[in-house]
């Protein structure tokens, strides 16, 4: 067998810089507010074979290490979480709460893996600022009446609210969202609204139906100005683009 080209050889100390660097974006992800994820999601932010991730989360999740955790919930889903020691050492805010295996609700971990997925193809894409709700919550001094998904700032500049609505809200209780989102907007907390869904025909529908909101307890006529706030995108096919 010949040997490979020496330019085609990786030293071992480049592996070592390498394998850093993974470590460390799975720590920064984790450690913004994320908290935990699977595997598939942490190896499309690392553009790795699912078997290196993998192979890498084991690592950071031995006794030898322990920056992360690992829970198998009901459904077989396996979680990868951030340890204390982990938000340590990727510098974390000192608020954020590390993963405890056992107290992950199943119910919940759908919406936030799509909000993931949401934000890497957006971080792809140019945008910046990217801040989770579990972080929001912890924020008091800049809470939120209405606490989005996520705050994120486009490529131009411009807030956005991040919401991955999964299912479609009746028309009273959309109403209500709908308003608290317009007083944010012009309190200046963020400029739009974008709702990602895997229904983007029927979320649509239901806004279409939107002729009134609530916004300070009262009924307002939901304008025209009020509708271009606000955009529907499909879940799955988003590309990243405003």
């Amino acid at each position: 067998m010949n040997p490979l080209p020496q330019e085609m050889l990786i030293s071992n100390q480049e592996k070592r810089i390498l394998a850093a660097k993974k470590r460390q974006g799975v720590l920064a992800f984790l450690g913004s507010g994320e908290i935990y994820s699977t595997s598939e999601i942490l190896s499309d932010l690392l553009q790795l074979s699912d078997r290196v991730t993998r192979r890498l989360l084991q690592q950071m999740s031995s006794e030898k290490e322990r920056l992360l955790k690992v829970d198998v919930l009901p459904t077989t889903l396996k979680l990868y979480g951030i340890t204390h020691h982990g938000l340590a050492v990727s510098g974390a805010d000192p608020r954020l709460k590390a993963f405890e295996i056992g107290k992950t609700n199943p119910g919940w971990v759908p919406h936030h893996i799509e909000s993931q997925q949401v934000r890497i193809k957006a971080e792809r894409s140019g945008w910046i600022d990217w801040v989770p709700g579990r972080v929001l919550m912890v924020e008091n001094q800049n809470r939120l009446k209405k606490l989005p998904d996520s705050l994120a700032t486009r490529p131009d500049g411009r807030k956005v609210a991040i919401e991955v609505e999964r299912f479609v809200k009746s028309r009273k209780r959309l109403a209500v969202v709908l308003g608290e989102h317009l007083k944010q907007i012009a309190d200046q907390k963020y400029d739009f609204v974008y709702y990602f869904t895997p229904h983007p025909q029927a979320l649509e529908r239901a806004l279409v139906a939107i002729q009134f909101v609530v916004i300070n307890a009262e009924r307002a006529k939901f304008s025209d100005a009020q509708r271009s706030r606000f955009r529907v995108l499909n879940l799955k096919s988003w590309n990243g683009q405003t």
